[in-house]
């Protein structure tokens, strides 16, 4: 059959055109109002959730319900996964709204991701019928851009009910998928000193940035001392004018891993530093954030890699695989135990920025793909 582009084009515009940044709780609740309505019209069992105080909604849509496939390994013979919420604050819609611009399909999070989590409802609308025996299971979260800190454990518990899953975010813009990215894992540090007058007391102080300097020290020995890992301070905030010993100091930091062998290395330093300060009239607190693990190739995803480039070799489609020091939703259902390949949304550019696009002319020819990998996979 293939898809119905300009169906998918109006409801893809009614999508885009709702503000659902991360922070924007409203915004969001009312992007997972219109793919609830969406889903129920299709027939889907739709679940929704809310997992903390503010309130970011996660929906997961199954073409069965649950109570069916109770006692079933693996009960979802296909997932999907995609984020709703955007990098983009309430009002942008009103800026710059949806529009398509010869190939170039624009508006806030039409690449990043709300193209591909309509491919996915298109996909399943059509294969449900072609497998009306197989369970088709979509989970849509609400704060994947902030690292998924509450949606995580959530993905990690759900993906052990799929045979496979695809993660439906852009590809390349050269039509690359991705197979295998870094754990991505961000610490908050919090160093408490005492504040005293640099000049009068020098002595009575103990500085909080003197502190935050052995961080540093610290996060630059790691830093690629093991193949691939990175340890990167994004954030340093601290004191409050150049004749005060700072009391306070704040920092972010991102350690990118290629397993967690190497995690436990930086743990250890980190331990260590924020146990044995400079000063003993210092504190430390390190906190870990948030924690994406690891997005593996397994043999398993091997299998449907080579799969995919079969059938791609059968269209004449050409693009490659790669590596990702990047992170994404991917990494928690391949850390659940699921095979998956992630890219699998139409060919987009820009993301998290105001020229953010995806290439009209893919949308098809991806569709055609991914729904000729899933009934490979599905006959098996």
């Amino acid at each position: 059959m293939g898809i119905d582009l300009k169906k998918y084009l109006e409801e893809l515009e009614t999508l885009v055109n709702i503000d659902s940044g991360s922070y924007d709780v409203p915004g969001l609740n009312k992007m997972a109002d219109k793919l609830e309505e969406m889903y129920k019209a299709d027939g889907l069992f739709v679940t929704r959730r809310t997992l903390e105080p503010e309130g970011h909604p996660h929906l997961v849509a199954t073409t069965h319900d649950m109570k069916d496939l109770e006692g079933k390994d693996k009960p979802w013979d296909i997932m999907f996964i995609g984020h709703i919420d955007t990098v983009f604050p309430e009002g942008t819609v009103a800026e710059r709204p949806f529009s398509i611009d010869e190939n170039k399909v624009k508006g806030p999070g039409a690449a990043d991701m709300k193209a591909g989590d309509l491919m996915a409802l298109h996909l399943i609308r059509e294969l449900k019928n072609e497998f009306p025996d197989k369970c088709f299971a979509i989970l849509n979260n609400g704060d994947e851009e902030l690292g998924s800190p509450y949606s995580g454990e959530l993905l990690l518990e759900l993906a052990k009910n799929a045979k496979y899953a695809l993660d439906m975010e852009p590809g390349r813009i050269t039509g690359n998928f991705v197979h295998e990215r870094k754990g991505s894992i961000e610490y908050w540090v919090d160093i408490k000193g005492l504040a005293s007058h640099a000049g009068s007391y020098p002595d009575k102080g103990a500085s909080a940035i003197k502190e935050a300097g052995r961080w540093i020290d610290c996060c630059n020995k790691l830093h690629k001392s093991l193949p691939g890992l990175t340890v990167n301070i994004g954030v340093l905030n601290a004191g409050t004018a150049s004749n005060v010993v700072p009391e306070n100091a704040h920092l972010k930091i991102d350690v990118r891993i290629m397993d967690y062998s190497q995690l436990e290395v930086v743990q250890a330093a980190f331990d260590e530093l924020a146990a044995h300060t400079g000063d003993e009239r210092v504190t430390t607190v390190c906190t870990k954030y948030s924690d994406m693990p690891p997005m593996r190739f397994t043999d398993e995803a091997k299998m449907m890699v080579n799969i995919l480039k079969e059938e791609a070799a059968k269209m004449n489609y050409e693009f490659d695989f790669e590596s990702s020091g990047g992170a994404s939703d991917a990494s928690f259902v391949s850390g659940g135990g699921t095979p998956i390949i992630d890219a699998c949304g139409p060919h987009g550019d820009n993301l998290h920025n105001d020229q953010e696009y995806f290439l009209l002319d893919t949308v098809e020819k991806r569709y055609d793909l991914i729904a000729n990998l899933i009934r490979r996979l599905l006959s098996k």
